[in-house]
């Protein structure tokens, strides 16, 4: 085999194989989220509501030039007259009194990857949402909530805990 069908050979097996390391990096990343969600959701018990979302702080949310379209994941649940936020690596936990927050359909953020948000806002801190629905190709589960239906599903809670 000459020199040049060898690296012909070798090059297309580096340009074939691209694909299969982003689907594994993908397919290892969604495995530990799901375990880091399910260590957080037996540590809290069983909330009246809960739902795994992505999250952004503040003006991250706007930001262009960033790795990815969230800064990480975790649950959100209600309890308690109360929005908890818990991320997945315990660094920016929140609470939010229903009483007296803001919850607020962002729809699609374009610096962020065409995703459908909402934010939920006091006082001190404002967090932007979207459901944590996985790479579609390794979650087609479509009971899922979506982002749409958990902004609606804690509008509702407010709503109830004003009246």
């Amino acid at each position: 085999m000459n020199s040049i069908a060898l690296f012909f050979i070798v090059f297309l097996f580096f340009i074939l194989s691209i694909p299969a390391i982003i689907f594994l990096i993908a397919y290892l990343a969604a495995k530990s989220r799901k375990k880091k969600q399910k260590i957080l959701l037996e540590e809290i018990g069983t909330p009246e509501y809960h739902a795994f979302v992505r999250y952004n702080m503040g003006n991250t949310q706007n930001e262009f030039f960033k790795l990815k379209a969230f800064q990480g994941s975790g649950i959100i649940y209600v309890e308690d007259r109360k929005i908890v936020f818990r991320d997945t690596l315990n660094q920016h936990p929140h609470i939010f009194n229903l009483d007296d927050s803001s919850i607020k359909w962002e729809d699609v953020n374009l610096v962020n990857g065409l995703l459908k948000w909402f934010s939920v806002s006091d006082d001190t801190t404002k967090y932007f949402f979207n459901i944590d629905s996985g790479m579609f190709i390794f979650n087609i589960n479509s009971s899922k909530p979506t982002t749409k239906s958990v902004f609606e599903r804690l509008i509702q809670y407010q709503i109830e805990y004003i009246k």
